[in-house]
């Protein structure tokens, strides 16, 4: 509560500031002050039974003089902060809540009701805690999530064991992980097999089974086996410790309402307190009114009026939303995408490693005029020679069937077309029927084959010598992810490189409603580019590497799973820690259910407070009514609504 008034009201401060010790914070010392105010008040009012002598002081005399000396001491006791940076604002030429409340504390004593004051001051004292405590629940999540990863790790160097901080840890450590323990940093198991539960990454709790060779990650849990760890990263740079990093900074990333929220505050406050002058003066000057009964409704007025049900809504839902997503491996910058997603009319996406799993088979071999062991030889060889996924295909397939590659020179890499390599004093060309274009005789001898397959041309410079077709399963809960995303009446679409047969299979199985083949990363960024004029907001989901562009270029660049997870956290706006594709739809629902939750929120502490505002002038409303509904109650109804977002 305290630490609210240090940097202005609660609803002020950062949302995610101070997250890595909401679990620390547990001091009993507002509790004890709010405790100790409640006894003050009631001595108050038990000392205006009691016969006083009244006080003057040649300009005013104090009727019940101990009485308000009490109650001065409860306003002082849980109000300094309060006064304070009221007082501070104000120099500064800014009007916040806690200057706002200070005048109808001053006022209120002015008018001779010293309980009163001292109560509102108490209440709002009160309203500030229970929001504080509403919003660290808010934070709660993340906060488990920040403080997952272990701060020791367990060395072996020169066969010995060795306790240390995980951030002296270097790469090429050995770090010794036991069956139960975390593991704390990023790197790649040299001895042993275990599973390992990856939640805190991709928000699944089932284990997922490694072996040597395999990759783990820092925060995740060594559920069975014994495993030594060889460090690939440092601390600060684990993809656990970007995560982190980006929750944090995803608060600077506000949505474009909480940005117009923030700037109508700061008009909207001076106004009030403008309108509140002209309440406690005009009535009186011109009409003959009180001047104590019209100062008393001005006083009402602004603690109505009080900005702070308006300035928290959005900012706790953009936080609740962003819960969510983590809950479920869904890592989201900023409630600006949040708020962009709610609004995108369409849904571009890249094939391979998205719509399907990624992992493609050599499935059938077509040679011409050569043995079918020639021809994926020659395949194998080149292809050996890539890091392409098509590449890692032919890698496995070489491995399981013991092929013999051939020393190959001259190698080529030719982007979106495919490879070429001399073997045995011959040009070989591996890829696409662009591939070909060099010669225009062989470009006329190709024609379709094996439709629906991703399909592989091998050839040289007076020949096609074959075929080689190859599957890629479509990722589970596809089809009806599709149709979940359609149903939010989202158009979607596929971009990719494979050929019109493969592309019109996948879309036709999938449901999509449109796509466009035989792309080149280049055309994929321009289909992104016509699309965005043709649509007006678009969503483009990639693995994050090959279409790095295209991410940077949509509206919302939403970057698919573990596969490079490093350059899918740096450039997406979105990042799923998980390849799972119905991710995307549960995206949808909790961007469209966040914005729902900010319209409704600002809709009814608008609509409240305009009708407590006109009841106040008419004289219906008192200051304890005011500060109990008017700000503290509104202002935790909006919280409470934006809470569920994250259930």
């Amino acid at each position: 509560m305290d630490d609210c008034h240090d940097e202005g009201c609660c609803c002020e401060s950062g949302i995610l500031e101070n997250i890595d010790h909401v679990e620390e914070k547990k001091s009993k010392k507002p509790l004890f002050l709010m405790v100790l105010d409640g006894i003050l008040i009631a001595l108050g009012i038990y000392s205006t039974t009691l016969a006083q002598t009244p006080l003057s002081l040649g300009f005013a005399t104090i009727d019940q003089p101990i009485s308000i000396l009490i109650f001065l001491i409860a306003v002082i006791l849980v109000g300094h902060g309060i006064i304070k940076h009221g007082v501070k604002s104000l120099l500064k030429g800014e009007v916040k809540i806690e200057f706002l409340i200070t005048i109808a504390t001053i006022g209120a004593f002015l008018l001779g009701d010293g309980l009163e004051g001292s109560s509102l001051m108490f209440l709002f004292y009160l309203a500030e805690y229970i929001e504080g405590f509403a919003l660290d629940r808010s934070k709660k999540s993340l906060s488990k999530l920040v403080s997952l990863n272990p701060d020791v790790a367990t060395i072996k160097k020169d066969g010995k064991e060795y306790e240390v901080d995980v951030n002296v840890l270097k790469i090429n450590d050995v770090v010794v992980v036991k069956p139960g323990d975390k593991i704390p940093i990023d790197g790649v198991i040299i001895i042993g097999n275990t599973s390992v539960n990856q939640a805190s990454i991709t928000g699944e709790s089932l284990a997922v089974s490694k072996k040597e060779g395999d990759e783990v990650y820092s925060s995740t849990i060594n559920e069975e086996g014994y495993i030594e760890v060889k460090v690939t990263k440092t601390s600060n740079n684990t993809i656990f410790a970007k995560i982190i990093g980006l929750i944090k900074e995803s608060e600077e990333k506000k949505a474009k309402v909480d940005i117009f929220i923030d700037k109508f505050a700061r008009y909207y406050t001076p106004l009030v307190v403008i309108i509140a002058i002209l309440v406690a003066i005009v009535p009186p000057l011109f009409f003959g009114q009180s001047l104590s009964q019209w100062v008393y409704k001005s006083l009402v007025l602004l603690v109505i009026s009080c900005p702070c049900a308006l300035a928290i809504s959005t900012p706790v839902s953009m936080v609740s939303a962003i819960t969510a997503g983590t809950k479920n491996g869904i890592i989201i910058k900023g409630g600006e995408y949040i708020e962009e997603l709610s609004r995108i009319k369409a849904i571009l996406f890249d094939k391979t490693g998205t719509l399907t799993e990624g992992r493609l088979e050599v499935s059938d071999i077509e040679p011409n005029n050569i043995s079918k062991e020639d021809l994926i030889k020659i395949a194998c060889s080149i292809e050996g020679k890539s890091k392409h996924p098509i590449a890692k295909a032919f890698n496995d397939y070489r491995l399981a069937n013991n092929i013999a590659i051939k020393e190959v020179t001259n190698f080529e890499s030719i982007a979106g077309k495919g490879l070429k390599g001399v073997i045995d004093n011959e040009m070989y060309y591996v890829g696409k029927k662009d591939l070909f274009d060099h010669n225009e005789n062989l470009l006329g001898s190709l024609g379709t084959n094996t439709s629906g397959k991703t399909s592989v041309i091998v050839g040289n410079s007076r020949e096609i010598l074959g075929f080689i077709s190859l599957n890629d399963k479509i990722r589970d809960n596809g089809k009806e992810t599709i149709s979940e995303i359609k149903d939010n009446n989202i158009t979607t679409i596929m971009l990719t490189g494979d050929n019109e047969s493969t592309a019109g299979k996948v879309a036709s199985e999938l449901g999509l409603n449109k796509y466009y083949h035989d792309l080149l990363p280049e055309d994929k960024l321009n289909m992104v580019e016509e699309l965005t004029g043709k649509y007006g907001d678009v969503a483009m989901v990639g693995d994050g590497v090959n279409d790095t562009p295209s991410l940077a270029r949509a509206n919302v660049g939403i970057a698919m799973g573990m596969s490079g997870a490093d350059v899918a956290v740096e450039t997406a706006d979105i990042v799923l820690m998980q390849d799972n594709l119905s991710k995307i739809a549960l995206l949808v629902k909790i961007a469209k259910k966040t914005m729902n939750v900010v319209k409704e929120n600002v809709a009814f502490a608008i609509t409240v407070k305009s009708i407590l505002a006109i009841l106040g002038v008419l004289g219906h409303v008192t200051l304890l009514e005011a500060v109990i509904i008017g700000d503290m109650g509104i202002t935790l109804l909006v919280v409470a609504n934006a809470l569920r977002i994250g259930r």
